[in-house]
């Protein structure tokens, strides 16, 4: 639980996109440390977001807000920043829970005290789906060349959105997410527009004492499959991809038509079925 003086600095995100029980999991998760959290209705049906209002009637910590449509993830984040006041934001996506329930805040405020220029917090996301923690990423330009570089970073120049707690004077400095990147990406986007920037790129600082555990699982329902589709939509992808090449004037390497489709299958795809899948291609391939 929050300890005197940490009680509403945070605001917690959660754009719920269908994934109705991870959604319920993702808040109840975050309920004991008294931080406000704040839920978007971002594109799912009007059953399942009077459920989600319903689940949670008890509790007074939790606003909720409806978009009408989606709005992707940049436009539905950027709704919830300009709905909010705590000078801090914790950006989640909806699949995730944070473990440490009780303590997160304090664990937060005491980093600070060692790091009080930190306005970029990068926290340890665990995927169950890969069974791996994701790793530490950084944006690399040399000339129109861009690349990304994996490592064990400690400050970076790039975030996931999954897991990140940012202070609000950075959306004030270098603008809200840009709403043309739809959903994919747009973290890299905005590392690129911080490189142009007379403020000088961002510092995000690495700390693994606050763990998130973020699950691409198998989903059940004809709904929840069809979101992941539009979530990993390739031709919107591309879209933004291309948007981020032409804004910048780029090169950049990047295989998200992999990446797109091993989430999309690993979300909709029973994993007997998959295995059974790799198992025939590998026999003709012989």
């Amino acid at each position: 639980m929050a300890q005197a003086g940490e009680v509403n600095t945070v605001a917690v995100l959660v754009l719920f996109f269908n994934k109705l029980d991870q959604t319920k999991d993702c808040i109840r998760s975050f309920i004991p440390s008294g931080q406000m959290i704040y839920v978007l209705n971002n594109g799912s049906s009007e059953d399942q977001w009077q459920d989600l209002q319903q689940t949670f009637a008890a509790h007074s910590n939790i606003k909720y807000y409806n978009a009408g449509k989606n709005l992707g993830a940049t436009g539905g984040r950027n709704y919830l920043i300009q709905h909010t006041t705590e000078p801090w934001i914790f950006l989640v996506d909806n699949d995730v829970t944070v473990k440490r329930q009780t303590e997160w805040v304090s664990l937060f405020h005491s980093f600070l005290k060692k790091q009080p220029d930190a306005k970029l917090i990068s926290c340890n996301v665990f995927n169950i789906h890969e069974n791996a923690y994701t790793q530490q990423l950084r944006v690399v330009k040399q000339g129109r060349k861009v690349s990304i570089e994996a490592g064990a970073f400690e400050i970076t120049n790039t975030f996931s959105a999954c897991g990140t707690i940012v202070h609000r004077s950075i959306f004030d400095t270098y603008g809200l997410f840009d709403e043309n990147m739809f959903v994919g990406m747009e973290e890299y986007e905005y590392t690129l527009r911080t490189m142009q920037s007379p403020a000088g790129e961002i510092k995000v600082y690495q700390y693994n004492a606050i763990e998130i555990i973020h699950d691409h699982r198998f989903q059940k329902t004809t709904a929840d499959k069809e979101a992941t589709r539009i979530r990993y939509n390739m031709e919107m992808l591309k879209a933004g991809y291309n948007h981020m090449v032409r804004k910048y004037d780029i090169e950049m390497d990047h295989d998200f038509e992999w990446w797109s489709k091993k989430q999309v299958v690993t979300m909709t795809v029973p994993r007997w079925k998959q295995i059974l899948q790799n198992l025939v291609t590998k026999l003709l391939r012989k």
